[in-house]
């Protein structure tokens, strides 16, 4: 995550590592999906034109430059705001016996 911070891009195709698959996260969450590779060949070919083509690597600095104070990823407030009120939804949950099952962000209404 510190490399965007610094409107570095960088390219990461979602596999079977943890890494990979928050890399990609990372990267839709700042807007630019065109820097997620669908196979090693488009891993490949991102790279190469974002050596090659300078347009196109000023482009994507740019777009990662201006995504890191307008995108969710570096909202640490509202991050931290939304983690407390999901571990309110989980505690309220335990205290009222409920069964284990899976919350969204989407459901971070909870009373106080």
């Amino acid at each position: 995550m510190d490399i965007l911070w610094t409107g570095t891009p960088m390219v990461t195709m979602p596999l079977e590592t943890l890494a990979s698959r928050v890399a990609s996260s990372q990267l839709y969450a700042l807007g630019v999906p065109e820097l997620v590779a669908e196979s090693r060949e488009d891993y490949v070919n991102i790279a190469v034109k974002l050596g090659t083509d300078k347009n196109y690597l000023s482009t994507i600095r740019a777009k990662v430059w201006k995504a890191r104070t307008t995108s969710t990823l570096f909202n640490v407030k509202q991050y931290c705001s939304d983690m407390e009120t999901l571990l309110h939804i989980m505690w309220r949950r335990y205290e009222e016996g409920r069964q284990v099952e899976h919350i969204t962000q989407g459901a971070t209404q909870v009373d106080f």
